[in-house]
C-alpha cells in the first residue's frame, strides 16, 4: 500500500470531516487520519520542541484545520471514555 500523502489527507479530511456525525465509516476515517497526523507529526525532529510546533506543522502541510482536528480528538476521547466506563 503507497503511503498517503498529505494532499491525500487533506482531501479525505475535507470531504468525510462533515460527514463525521451521520456515518460511522466517515468519523473512523476522521479518527485514523488523526492517527497518522500526530505519529507524523512526532517523527518531525525539531531541536528544543515540545511537539506543539511538529502539530502545527504537520496539520498546515495536510491543511487540515487545528480546530476540526481538536474536535475529532475531543469525540474521539469522549468515545473511549463511554466505551471504558463500568455498565
Amino acid at each position: 500500500m503507497d503511503r498517503l500523502d498529505n494532499e491525500d489527507i487533506g482531501l479525505i479530511w475535507a470531504r468525510h470531516y462533515p460527514k463525521r456525525s451521520e456515518s460511522q465509516s466517515s468519523k473512523s476515517l476522521c479518527v485514523t487520519l488523526a492517527i497518522i497526523i500526530k505519529q507524523r507529526a512526532e517523527s518531525i525532529l525539531l531541536p528544543y520542541d515540545d511537539g506543539t510546533d511538529k502539530l502545527r506543522r504537520t496539520l498546515l502541510a495536510a491543511r487540515v484545520p487545528r480546530e476540526q482536528f481538536d474536535a475529532v480528538e475531543a469525540e474521539s476521547k469522549s468515545a473511549r471514555i463511554r466505551y471504558d466506563s463500568p455498565r
